[in-house]
């Protein structure tokens, strides 16, 4: 299902030639995906998904960088990352998923910046370019993000003390320790080729 909602919403947008999110002619899929994602995700990654500056990565070009099944795993799973990237697999369904990875296809690349304005992901880049100007009105919102995200640590670490490992085939092992960053792009697909194969 999501592999046929992602090459649809390729197909449209090399199409229609990148049409901007939000277009009706960008089809229901991604606009629901923009909508989920609006939901979950822009309060972290911006409204616009393209990061924030020195916290959040930009997520356009995030299929390219990490796959689908790359992309799908980090929003199940989760990351281990400073801040974390929390779990949505208890918060959305499959085709919540599905359509905010549509969403993500749907969008102009970018580069795997740190903010709108960044060129090459520095603190001192975007947003008027000095770090007062840039920092100032940045503050709050992190504060908030940082807030946000110790809870939902929290409450994850909570919930999932006691319970089994969720993850007990090897593929969900594979994709768990992708998923939180002990595994490379390549050292990841290789693994789970040699399990495909095994």
């Amino acid at each position: 299902m999501m592999r046929s909602v992602v090459a649809l919403a390729m197909l449209s947008a090399a199409a229609l030639g990148g049409s901007a999110a939000g277009d009706p002619a960008a089809g229901p899929e991604v606009e629901a995906g923009r909508q989920v994602f609006a939901a979950n995700c822009a309060m972290c990654h911006g409204s616009d998904a393209s990061g924030m500056m020195g916290m959040h990565p930009s997520l356009r070009g995030a299929v390219d960088r990490l796959t689908v099944e790359g992309v799908e795993v980090t929003i199940r799973n989760g990351r281990d990352t400073r801040p974390p990237m929390p779990a949505f697999d208890n918060r959305l369904d499959d085709q919540q998923i599905d359509h905010v990875i549509a969403y993500i296809v749907s969008l102009p690349t970018g580069p795997r910046n740190f903010g709108p304005g960044s060129t090459d992901g520095g603190m001192m880049d975007g947003i008027g370019g000095g770090m007062m100007s840039g920092w100032m009105w940045l503050l709050p919102i992190l504060v908030v993000a940082a807030i946000a995200f110790g809870i939902g640590a929290l409450v994850h670490s909570l919930r999932s003390r006691g319970r089994p490992d969720a993850a007990s085939t090897p593929r969900e092992v594979l994709d768990r320790r992708y998923a939180q960053g002990e595994l490379t792009r390549d050292e990841y697909l290789q693994r789970r080729d040699d399990l495909d194969d095994g």
